[in-house]
């Protein structure tokens, strides 16, 4: 079954709305109505997710505090995603010692968003002293188990950390996963640390599909030089336009700058055509 979980802020009382949050009610979509049932039955993880469903409010009317018993319920059982929501509202109330303690046994369960907020706690000294190192270990643990972040923040703690070697599959994998801002900095390693252009491009290029402006933006001083690549002044344009578009300014500016050399050059070639039929 699929995990739900949730990381909205959750503010105020907790209010409880009905006494048995698993008692079908009219009106209930077959969705709710299968989780109240298999919760009913034992089923944990079902459990987790009506909670959540209770706590954003979906398909069914919001109940933080059916929510919260909810989430008890299956953590108590050690369920992971229901020790993990139990320490997201711990977080939101400040109470960083018991968040830290849910989030690491559900991270201990291979839940990967527990991993990754266990991490976060250790890189902003909520709850516990600042570990970088520490974070880092739990963020790379949260990329093994394919959170996109995860990846991310170990990619970028090993490589501001001048570990590349270690930075390079954490910044690929985030990238594989979907994050503009691991093939950004995948393509910058290619590029400054193992000179390997033919990858610098391929991850910008994904880089750039997903949004990221500087990927954009590379490719087109990459094109528009042609000092690593055969220049190529039409692609340089193309992606310094899609840069521009994202808000790079510089980008904007190059685009400009290109966009009038090749306005002179035109009329510069009309003006040939002229003088030469004038002839």
């Amino acid at each position: 079954m699929k995990k739900l979980f949730f990381s909205l802020l959750l503010l105020g009382v907790f209010f409880y709305g009905c006494s048995d949050p698993i008692k079908p009610q009219k009106g209930d979509t077959q969705e709710i109505s299968d989780l109240k049932s298999n919760c009913g039955a034992g089923d944990l993880e079902s459990c987790a997710n009506l909670g959540v469903k209770y706590a954003l409010g979906q398909d069914i009317k919001k109940d933080l505090g059916a929510a919260k018993d909810l989430f008890e319920k299956s953590c108590k059982g050690d369920n992971p995603t229901g020790c993990y929501n139990m320490g997201v509202i711990d977080r939101d109330k400040k109470d960083y010692k018991q968040a830290i303690k849910k989030f690491q046994d559900s991270c201990d369960k291979n839940f990967s968003q527990a991993c990754y907020s266990v991490g976060v706690m250790y890189k902003n000294a909520e709850g516990v002293d600042q570990d970088l190192d520490k974070s880092a270990e739990l963020f790379s643990k949260a990329c093994d188990l394919d959170n996109a972040y995860g990846c991310l923040d170990a990619c970028a703690f090993y490589k501001d950390d001048a570990q590349g070697d270690r930075a390079l599959p954490m910044c690929q994998k985030a990238c594989e996963l979907g994050n503009g801002a691991g093939c950004f900095n995948a393509s910058d390693l290619y590029f400054t640390k193992y000179k390997n252009i033919k990858s610098t491009i391929a991850y910008s290029e994904r880089g750039c599909e997903l949004g990221v402006g500087l990927s954009c933006s590379n490719l087109g001083f990459l094109y528009a030089e042609g000092k690593a690549i055969h220049q190529d002044v039409n692609k340089a344009m193309d992606y310094f336009k899609k840069a521009c578009d994202l808000g790079i300014k510089d980008a904007c500016d190059n685009y400009e700058t290109l966009q009038s050399h090749l306005n002179k050059n035109s009329k510069s070639n009309k003006k040939d055509v002229g003088d030469s039929k004038k002839k």
